[in-house]
């Protein structure tokens, strides 16, 4: 996967800290990644940032996956934009960018997600109950 700033040069690049879940209720979920979290500096205004994120035209460059389609949950121009996104192969994962003006650039902080809520377990748990 690109950068959303093929453009733009990025500086520095913290990149794939997953975070385990520990849900009591779920061992079997227990050790999988509930969180990645990838930092990326660029030397960008955030307000160059932001517009890549939020444009198709910017989405584009970057993404490898054109048939997701995105729902945007809030925008905060230019510090912050959440969106979930889905494929027919995909489940639906929230992404949260912040976007951190610096001295020299931007830090943008991607934190891609899956739902805390088991839909699949919950749904699979009423085919268990009588009527």
């Amino acid at each position: 996967m690109g950068y959303p700033f093929d453009n733009l040069v990025v500086v520095k690049d913290n990149s794939n800290r997953l975070v385990v879940s520990e849900e009591a209720a779920m061992p079997e979920r227990a050790q999988e990644p509930t969180e990645v979290r990838r930092e990326v500096e660029v030397e960008a205004s955030p307000e160059e940032v932001f517009e890549a994120l939020v444009t198709e035209e910017g989405r584009e460059r970057w993404l490898d996956e054109p048939e997701r389609q995105i729902h945007i949950e809030s925008s905060d121009p230019p510090n912050r934009l959440v969106w979930w996104w889905s494929s027919q192969e995909q489940p639906a994962t929230r992404v949260d960018f912040r976007i951190v003006e610096l001295p020299r650039g931007t830090r943008v902080v991607v934190t891609e997600s899956v739902p805390s809520f088991p839909l699949a377990a919950m749904a699979a748990s009423f085919l268990l109950v009588p009527a």
